[in-house]
């Protein structure tokens, strides 16, 4: 029975024992530059019948956790969203124009992902990491012109964005998005790893806080909804604790 018991800690040992060994938590940072666009559905898409990517920036701070080749990764980062839209059937009190707005969106993110590692060789591997991601909004403006169909008439304006559950709050202050993220990783010791990751985030849900769209007389005739969509390009920094030093 005792021979039975040792084997069984032996081989519950021996694996454990690599894991350890193969596993660390890690703190970096990172930083980078995004391409961001809006995408309508229904009768919002064909009222902004035009729509272009804008470039924002990105960059925060990650922690996380390795064991083997598998990671764990979160962090506060800050985002830019937003995009370039326009109409060619705008009308209001003054006729019909031609409308172009640039909307720029400033975004506190966290994401929580579950990544895995693929090495190629001792210091260069491959990465994947997906799942969800919370982003708060606070500020944002949209600039906003409009060129009158036979007039000379051009008005340019500047409004700011709002996040929040009031009325006047146009967009939800906490927006899901998944991230679907696939990188290379070079380690240049034990302890720093260089990061490049290739990041797409897309919104779950309609953007636009509700109450505003019950409030605004704008959706009664525009129905559809409002999604972020981004392509984020990202540089970091790791600096690895190995359990193995410890235990």
């Amino acid at each position: 029975m005792k021979s039975l018991t040792k084997l069984l800690v032996i081989a519950l040992f021996f694996p454990l024992n690599a894991l350890v060994a193969q596993s660390s938590f890690f703190i970096g940072a990172n930083g980078g530059t995004n391409f961001s666009k809006f995408k309508h559905t229904i009768d919002l898409a064909e009222l902004y019948s035009t729509s272009s990517s804008l470039s924002g920036l990105n960059g925060g701070v990650e922690f996380g956790l390795q064991l083997s080749n598998w990671t764990i990764t979160s962090g506060v980062n800050y985002m830019q969203k937003g995009g370039n839209y326009a109409t060619d059937n705008f009308s209001d009190q003054n006729g019909v124009g031609f409308l172009s707005a640039k909307e720029r969106l400033h975004y506190v993110s966290i994401p929580v992902l579950v990544g895995y590692r693929a090495p190629i060789s001792d210091n260069f591997g491959f990465s994947l990491d997906m799942g969800p991601a919370f982003n708060m909004g606070f500020s944002g403006k949209i600039d906003e012109n409009i060129e009158y169909y036979a007039s000379e008439e051009v008005t340019n304006e500047q409004y700011s964005v709002d996040f929040g559950t009031g009325v006047n709050d146009d967009y939800k202050s906490t927006q899901v998005s998944f991230q679907f993220s696939p990188g290379m990783y070079f380690k240049l010791n034990n302890r720093s790893t260089i990061t490049f990751n290739f990041t797409w985030d897309n919104d779950f849900r309609d953007a636009f806080n509700q109450r505003y769209k019950q409030a605004n007389t704008f959706f009664d005739d525009y129905k559809g909804s409002q999604f972020n969509r981004s392509t984020v390009l990202t540089i970091g920094y790791e600096y690895h604790i190995n359990f193995s030093d410890k235990y």
